[in-house]
């Protein structure tokens, strides 16, 4: 299925324009319904855009101090330490994808 990416303000503009041209509406009436349209296309979205988070992952590459995950892992494994459930963690953290590019776009520095 083809991806369409437009401005938000853009795609307002140009359904307001083909409500008053095609249909016929009042400017005030075309407006106010063109940006129903476009609040409700902009809910539809998959997820949300935020540059900031380009490369970030939904986990840290060390897995939480305190033991929860250490505790968690020795409950399915005998003879698991600090040391196993870091191995172990880094297993999960190297095989996670990074977020897609709508939520995370590139960061420029």
């Amino acid at each position: 299925m083809t991806e369409i990416r437009i401005d938000e303000n853009k795609a307002s503009r140009m359904i307001a324009q083909m409500l008053r041209d095609d249909f016929k509406l009042r400017p005030d009436e075309a407006n106010k319904a063109a940006q129903a349209i476009c609040t409700l296309l902009v809910a539809a979205m998959g997820t949300p855009t935020h540059q900031p988070l380009q490369g970030m992952r939904l986990i840290r590459s060390i897995p939480p101090h305190g033991g929860d995950f250490t505790e968690a892992v020795a409950l399915k494994l005998a003879d698991v330490n600090d040391r196993v459930a870091r191995e172990l963690w880094r297993l999960v953290y190297d095989r996670a994808t990074d977020l897609p590019p709508g939520v995370a776009d590139a960061v420029k520095y």
